[in-house]
């Protein structure tokens, strides 16, 4: 009897859709970095409006990404499903 041994490497398309989910994993992290760092090292240049403003973008700029990385793992997904 002969043990079902684990495939060494993926496919390309599972490895493409692992990586983007990676990558929604981190993106709030990364921009939460980016957008609270620069107010704390500078904040002579943030000002009330300013930092305001910085923050809105910022929070914007990650939740649109999330949208395009979401829909980017669902439409492979689907990909998946189909063949």
């Amino acid at each position: 009897m002969r043990l079902r041994t684990r495939r060494l490497f993926l496919g390309r398309d599972a490895y493409r859709r692992r990586r983007m989910i990676d990558a929604t994993r981190i993106l709030p992290v990364v921009f939460a970095l980016i957008v609270l760092l620069p107010p704390i090292w500078l904040p002579h240049y943030f000002s009330f409006a300013t930092g305001t403003l910085w923050l809105g973008t910022g929070w914007f700029v990650t939740i649109l990404i999330t949208a395009i990385l979401h829909r980017a793992i669902g439409s492979a997904s689907e990909d998946d499903d189909d063949s």
